[in-house]
């Protein structure tokens, strides 16, 4: 029986129904393990269409199967054919503010999302961009891999890339509180198949 996942306007949720149809290509981590967000593409074939409910049953590179409800927010749901390429991207994320801030203050984060859809005709698409402010525990940094570690409100663990050279890391030690701001996009497309 397939798993169950929403595509729902919340990136969580789509992030878990690409885990569970793509879990052989996620690296299992040991317990406590800190991820980094690096760039990830992973596609699977639509197997089955069902219009009334607008499910579509998807699997997998190595056999997985999942059920994806698009809901009334998918566009062109009827362009969708048995055979069509479901992808999923997700861009690393990007920093684009690094700055301590007084050990007093309190961990708190902030998102701000911005969509963009396919157009009227086109297979079903979109493309999510999220801009997070966080205030966190520095727990970690790589001068040389130019990585921080922080530690974020809900107690969780981050790693983020620093890719502006003009962000300085000598002022950021672990320990101390600091404001970041790093952006990432998720974006869903469904595409044709290659032809043979």
């Amino acid at each position: 029986m397939p798993n169950r996942r929403l595509i729902s306007r919340s990136l969580h949720a789509l992030s878990l129904g690409a885990a569970v149809l793509f879990a052989p290509l996620v690296l299992a981590a040991p317990p406590g393990a800190v991820g980094v967000a690096e760039e990830a593409v992973i596609s699977g074939r639509i197997v089955s269409i069902d219009p009334e409910s607008q499910a579509v049953l998807v699997q997998g590179p190595r056999g997985n199967v999942v059920e994806l409800i698009g809901g009334d927010e998918v566009k062109n749901f009827k362009q969708i054919k048995k055979g069509d390429m479901v992808t999923l991207t997700r861009a690393a994320a990007v920093v684009t503010a690094l700055e301590p801030v007084d050990s007093k203050d309190t961990p708190l984060a902030e998102s701000v999302e911005r969509t963009a859809r396919a157009g009227e005709g086109a297979k079903p698409g979109f493309a999510r961009e999220i801009t997070t402010t966080v205030t966190a525990q520095i727990t970690k940094v790589d001068a040389k891999k130019r990585t921080v570690t922080f530690r974020g409100p809900r107690e969780t663990l981050r790693t983020v890339k620093i890719q502006d050279p003009n962000i300085d890391l000598s002022k950021i030690t672990a320990g101390r509180m600091a404001k970041l701001v790093y952006r990432e996009v998720v974006s869903i497309v469904v595409t044709s198949p290659p032809k043979a």
